[in-house]
């Protein structure tokens, strides 16, 4: 798919999110006695509009998005011209007449429409058919290539794993395949050690380990021990790669075992001048071959070769099933997106790595789109949570901020001054102003390089 077809899915895909966000304001401020003066899809000038129950409904030029303006929006700004310490003049239906709980009722509409939203495109989710990786339940421990995946701590060494154990449960969980390891990681959440049974030279094991905590998610330190046997060659392998083939399985390298295709990555990375690779073919036959590894115009050494993985189908679940699958679904991203929020605030993650604006957003959701619908919705059902726990934060210019002022005087027993709400409004529009200007920067980096 061409990036202008990916960037035009992703954008119209970002709009359905704001404008269901929106669409909670809107029911929001119904369910709560407050008027909605306007109703819009989209920004700017209005290709058409409506009236219907003293509501003015818009699908405007540019489709990004919408609005829901809500009446007694403008009393506040009205109080500040005239000097006023309180504002005290509001009419019946006004944001700022209703009770704070109504409004918090109002403003919690939005984030919790983009969560509902989440959770009803994860029952087709779960309910389509798919094909998924079965990698092997044998691991390598990534300390082992240094090379392929750098020299950090590793949880699985310190507590006495070794490449070509091969996992048969975690914490009680039985393990078929590696993915199967995936899924665990993803539910730990760091509060205790993981007990890992395994099998090592056909005796069975058991060790305590303490996952690693690294950009906001938690390792083992394990990657699947996959068998190096070829797949795909790319055309523009030079020399001897012509004649190695699909199905051919590398045994050698350099005149040293190849056992796994961690093997394979290492050798191409320690920048050899000519790599002697001995290969089985299907026959059984052996042959060597003789060639200097590929390199990239900036230099960089490339395989051009990928590696045969199994896959199996897995069918759809029921609908009666699907929905409680939705539901566990929903709460996993919703404390993952929490827990990546949280390390962002602390300094454990890095900002301009993890924060993405609407473009990069809308690219990588197109490019997610040509893979497939079922990778499509867990994206959009992630993007869309991530937007309604984003606004719940309590920041200035973001529907958090308004249900904390709005705790606030439910608390006092009393309004809060005009001047306080100018000054919270004035110091949300420059970090908003701030945040938008890093995102952007952040997208354009992304995209350059």
């Amino acid at each position: 798919m061409n990036m202008v077809a990916s960037f035009l899915i992703g954008l119209a895909s970002i709009a359905l999110m704001i404008t269901i966000h929106e669409a909670g304001h809107f029911f929001g401020a119904r369910v709560s006695g407050i008027t909605v003066e306007t109703f819009a899809i989209g920004w700017g000038k209005a290709l058409k509009s409506w009236k219907k129950n003293g509501i003015e409904y818009r699908i405007n030029v540019f489709p990004l998005g919408g609005y829901c303006k809500l009446k007694g929006a403008q009393d506040l700004i009205d109080s500040h011209e005239r000097n006023e310490r309180q504002m005290t003049r509001f009419s019946e239906g006004s944001l700022f007449a209703a009770h704070p709980a109504r409004r918090i009722l109002t403003f919690s509409a939005g984030p919790l429409m983009n969560i509902l939203f989440a959770l009803l495109i994860c029952i087709p989710f779960f309910m389509l058919p798919y094909t998924a990786y079965d990698d092997p339940a044998t691991i390598i421990v990534t300390s082992d290539y240094p090379l392929v995946y750098g020299s950090q701590e590793n949880a699985a060494k310190e507590s006495g794993l070794r490449s070509g154990d091969t996992i048969i449960s975690i914490d009680g969980i039985e393990i078929q395949r590696f993915q199967d390891i995936s899924s665990v990681m993803r539910e730990y959440s760091g509060k205790r050690d993981l007990f890992v049974s395994f099998m090592r030279n056909g005796e069975r094991m058991s060790r305590s380990v303490t996952p690693m905590q690294r950009d906001g998610r938690y390792l083992l330190g394990v990657a699947s021990a996959m068998q190096p046997t070829v797949s795909r060659v790319q055309e523009v392998s030079p020399e001897a790669m012509a004649s190695l083939a699909e199905g051919d399985t590398i045994v050698s390298m350099n005149g040293e075992p190849v056992s796994y295709t961690a093997d394979v990555y290492a050798h191409y990375l320690s920048q050899e001048a000519r790599l002697v690779m001995k290969v089985r073919r299907e026959n059984g036959s052996l042959d060597t071959l003789s060639f200097s590894p590929y390199r990239t115009p900036e230099g960089h050494v490339s395989p051009q070769l990928s590696f045969a993985r199994n896959t199996i189908r897995i069918q759809g679940s029921s609908l009666v099933s699907a929905i409680p699958q939705a539901i566990d679904e929903t709460m996993r991203m919703i404390r993952e997106t929490g827990r990546l929020f949280s390390d962002l605030f602390t300094g454990k993650m890095d900002a301009g790595s993890s924060l993405a604006g609407p473009l990069r957003i809308s690219y990588v959701i197109g490019e997610t789109f040509a893979n497939g619908l079922r990778s499509f919705l867990q994206l959009i059902a992630m993007v869309s949570i991530s937007l309604g726990i984003a606004n719940l934060l309590p920041l200035p210019a973001l529907d958090g901020g308004s249900i904390l002022l709005s705790i606030i005087e439910w608390v006092r027993g009393r309004r809060l001054s005009v001047s306080i709400y100018m000054k919270y409004q004035s110091v949300g529009f420059f970090v908003l102003s701030a945040l938008i200007l890093f995102v952007l920067f952040s997208d354009a980096r992304f995209f350059f390089s």
